[in-house]
C-alpha cells in the first residue's frame, strides 16, 4: 500500500486554541504547548477534551515542545497539519495515482508567478502549469468545504491563477480532503463569499478544480480517490 507514515505520534488531550497557530494539550498527565500548522477557525473539531495526536518537535529549545497533527471526530482520524497537503500530493504525483497529471514533469516547487508564490509548476502534455493546493478538513453531511476561515491569500491566488489562464497558461486548484469521509466539495460561500466568487470565477475562466479525499490513521496517510466538485 502506498502509504506516506507519519513519524511516532503520541495520544493527547486537546485543552485549548491559545492562539491560531497555538494549543494547549495534555500528554501524560501535564500541560503543555503545541504549534497548530493551520489558520483555519476549526471549531467543529478542536473541542476541550478531544483525543489527538503530536508529534514532538525535534528542537529541544523550541517554545512549542509538541506539533498538533491529528484530531479524532466522530470515529476518523483527521489531519490538521496543512502544509503535510503539498507533501501528499507531491507523494501521489510520484506514485503516479493522479490520472489528471499522468504523464506531468519537470514538477518544481514553491513557484513564484506574477505577485504570488504557488505550490507547484509542472509541465503536462507539453504545457506550462500552475498548482495551487488547498487542505481541507471541514465536512458536513458528507459534503467538505473550504475555506472554513476567510482568506484573502486564497482570492488572491485564484485571481492570479485566473490570469495565468488568461495569457495562456494551464492552471490548477487542488484541494485534499484531508480525512473526513466526504464525498463531495462545495466553496464555503457563507464563511467567504469573496473566496466563492473568485473559485467560480477562476472555473468559468478554464481554471481545473480537482477534489481528492486522504485517508488518515495514526500511521499515516493513504489515498482516497477523487470526489465530486
Amino acid at each position: 500500500m502506498d502509504e506516506i507514515p507519519f513519524d511516532k505520534l503520541l495520544p493527547a488531550v486537546f485543552i485549548q486554541r491559545d492562539n491560531r497557530f497555538r494549543a494547549e494539550i495534555e500528554l501524560n498527565g501535564q500541560r503543555y504547548k503545541a504549534h497548530v500548522a493551520n489558520s483555519g477557525r476549526m471549531k467543529e473539531l478542536l473541542t476541550p477534551m478531544s483525543k489527538i495526536w503530536v508529534h514532538k518537535a525535534e528542537k529541544e529549545t523550541r517554545k512549542t515542545p509538541y506539533d498538533l497533527v491529528l484530531v479524532e471526530h466522530e470515529g476518523r482520524k483527521i489531519c490538521l497539519n496543512a502544509q503535510m497537503a503539498n507533501h501528499i500530493f507531491a507523494f501521489w504525483l510520484e506514485k503516479q495515482l493522479l490520472p489528471e497529471f499522468s504523464g506531468a514533469n519537470n514538477i518544481k516547487r514553491e513557484y513564484s508567478w506574477g505577485n504570488s508564490r504557488f505550490d507547484f509548476k509542472l509541465e503536462l502534455n507539453n504545457k506550462e502549469c500552475l498548482l495551487e493546493i488547498k487542505s481541507v478538513n471541514l465536512v458536513r453531511n458528507g459534503i467538505a468545504y473550504f475555506p472554513d476561515a476567510p482568506t484573502e491569500r486564497g482570492v488572491k491566488h485564484l485571481q492570479e491563477l485566473t490570469g495565468y489562464q488568461k495569457q495562456g497558461g494551464n492552471s490548477f486548484v487542488v484541494f485534499i480532503v484531508m480525512g473526513n469521509d466526504a464525498s463531495s466539495f462545495l466553496p464555503n460561500e457563507t464563511t467567504d463569499a469573496l473566496f466563492t466568487q473568485a473559485l467560480r470565477q477562476a472555473q468559468k475562466m478554464g481554471v481545473t478544480i480537482l477534489v481528492y479525499k486522504a485517508i488518515v490513521e495514526v500511521t499515516g496517510v493513504t489515498f482516497g480517490g477523487r470526489i465530486a466538485f
